[in-house]
């Protein structure tokens, strides 16, 4: 069985050990303090908070995922819907139901899981002012078994045109939580600097900062050439150090090419650099569909421009030799088209540098000699 897991969350012994920086969230959570976690998509912030709080004894984990929430509605159905989630695990289930009448939840059984299911009522519209009582559930949940509360993309809050009368709500029950750890992650970093940094902002200093970045190499590297031997292979160094340059050092897409290989070879394999063709050709294989849809939403610009930032990169796409090698003599055009590549999520800007949501994609494009 391949070992090697992404796209998911993981625990135990599929997280990487991260000693310095598990502690820090461990310590926080277990102080009741609330935490702002940043950093690049797919670095692990939500596997750290799941294994730290696995970590802990008698703690459950209230997960919310806010990417690309639509309203305050929205936002209030995905709150219900995790307390749902996380009722049903524990066996509290009618008694959250009955909490939440006034939405008119449906149970139902899954057809293909025999799980149930359960649905709220579309007619039903919550407005920023139904966060207070979505809070005064999970403080009552807590009183019976503690939690921690994580809102995963928290700054796709600001999409919301009401954005900043929901954060004023949410903070001015949130305070008054003193006992509940709530993390907020996120990986748009102006964003969350503007939530948690600004003077203006309700969530101005209410939680302390950590920072998640790519794991170290050497802590990494030996992880993943455990994972190998466990299915009796041997990787050779130089073919990692490739997948960490080619995964710009992210856990998930390491992950991910690291499966490729284990599926291209065979068991008893000695994995040398000859064999990363096969690894990659098998993920192209898996991706190009959803490569190629993005492709023919593309303007020509737009599509130039993705091709120089995956022969370029994206340090300088201003510069001369960038504009010379996309053939777009206006810096006006390039940033109109990279603008629109990151509201794509096909981009997206970090430290100063435009890198590809999907690293694959970038050497697929290589690889076709677009």
């Amino acid at each position: 069985m391949n070992p090697f897991k992404y796209g998911q969350v993981v625990s135990a012994s599929d997280f990487c050990p991260r000693p310095i920086i598990m502690k820090q969230v461990v310590d926080a959570i277990k102080a009741g303090q609330n935490i702002v976690l940043q950093g690049e998509r797919r670095t692990g912030k939500t596997s750290l908070v799941h294994e730290a709080v696995r970590q802990i004894k008698n703690r459950s984990i209230l997960y919310v995922d806010l990417l690309e929430i639509k309203d305050a509605d929205d936002l209030c159905k995905r709150m219900v819907k995790a307390i749902i989630s996380l009722e049903q695990q524990s066996g509290f289930l009618d008694r959250i139901l009955r909490a939440l009448t006034h939405l008119r939840p449906t149970v139902s059984v899954d057809p293909l899981t025999g799980e149930p299911s359960i649905t709220l009522d579309a007619s039903v519209s919550l407005k920023p002012d139904s966060i207070d009582g979505i809070l005064d559930l999970i403080e009552g949940i807590h009183r019976k078994r503690p939690l921690v509360v994580m809102f995963d993309e928290f700054q796709d809050i600001l999409n919301l045109r009401s954005s900043k009368e929901t954060l004023a709500v949410l903070r001015s029950k949130i305070q008054f939580h003193g006992k509940i750890p709530y993390v907020f992650a996120g990986s748009v970093r102006n964003q969350m600097h503007d939530i948690f940094t600004s003077p203006d902002s309700p969530f101005f200093k209410s939680a302390i900062s950590i920072e998640v970045g790519p794991l170290d190499r050497g802590e990494f590297k030996n992880f993943l050439q455990q994972k190998f031997s466990s299915g009796k292979r041997k990787i050779d160094d130089d073919v990692l150090d490739t997948g960490f340059t080619i995964s710009g050092d992210l856990p998930g897409d390491m992950q991910q090419f690291c499966g490729a290989l284990w599926d291209t070879t065979d068991e008893k394999a000695h994995i040398t650099k000859p064999s990363i063709q096969s690894a990659m050709h098998l993920i192209f294989s898996r991706e190009s569909k959803g490569y190629e849809s993005i492709m023919v939403q593309l303007t020509a610009h737009q599509l130039r421009c993705l091709v120089g930032l995956a022969r370029l990169g994206g340090t300088a796409p201003f510069s001369g030799a960038f504009l010379q090698g996309v053939g777009i003599p206006n810096p006006a055009s390039v940033k109109k088209s990279l603008h629109r590549l990151a509201q794509l999520k096909v981009i997206y800007r970090y430290s100063g540098e435009f890198k590809f949501v999907n690293p694959f994609f970038k050497e697929w494009i290589v690889w076709k000699n677009l």
